[in-house]
């Protein structure tokens, strides 16, 4: 499976750390590492609230999600393909990521995407790290792997914290068993 533009899942034996539950969207996969978002770790800010600490009038709703534990004060934008900015990079079929200094703007504008989330942060592997972590390669247990399954924008963004987890968890588990039949 190309690993680029899907979703990796935390396993169910995971747990007590960051990555207990995470579901992260893998927006570069390659030779020098890997890096995602992580799409179910919404923090308490509202997008309203993110907005007025920056002087930006965003009267949207939703959350800034917390992208993950690299590069905290880094803010990217996840949206639907329908969008896009001078620094937006596509990632699949139906997703994009932007990083630009007009996206807040643009949003208090009323001009947005038909589906988006902002992340504070990011997940990062270096070279050959997530391949060692998802063949259980030492020093990495297999117990412990990533599941994978193709991202869609209804997984992406139908729903965040455990229920996104169980949900993406299930179409893995799906995936799996047509491979296999």
């Amino acid at each position: 499976m190309e690993l680029h533009g899907n979703l990796l899942i935390a396993p169910p034996a995971l747990k007590g750390n960051f990555w207990y539950k995470t579901v992260i969207l893998l927006t570069e996969h390659h030779a020098n590492g890997s890096v995602g978002l992580v799409l179910n770790k919404r923090s308490q800010m509202s997008i309203l609230e993110f907005g007025q600490q920056l002087g930006i009038d965003i009267d949207l709703p939703g959350f800034v999600y917390l992208g993950g534990p690299v590069n905290i004060k880094n803010l990217s934008f996840l949206h639907t393909n329908d969008w896009s900015s001078t620094n937006t990079m596509r990632i699949n079929d139906e997703l994009s990521l932007s990083s630009d200094h007009d996206i807040l703007p643009r949003l208090s504008q009323g001009n947005v995407p038909s589906q988006w989330r902002l992340f504070l942060g990011m997940a990062g592997w270096g070279p050959g790290q997530l391949d060692g972590e998802l063949k259980g390669k030492t020093p990495f247990n297999h117990t412990f792997s990533w599941c994978t399954v193709k991202s869609s924008t209804s997984l992406v963004f139908d729903n965040d914290t455990n229920d996104q987890w169980c949900t993406a968890l299930d179409q893995s588990g799906l995936e799996f068993a047509q491979n296999i039949i």
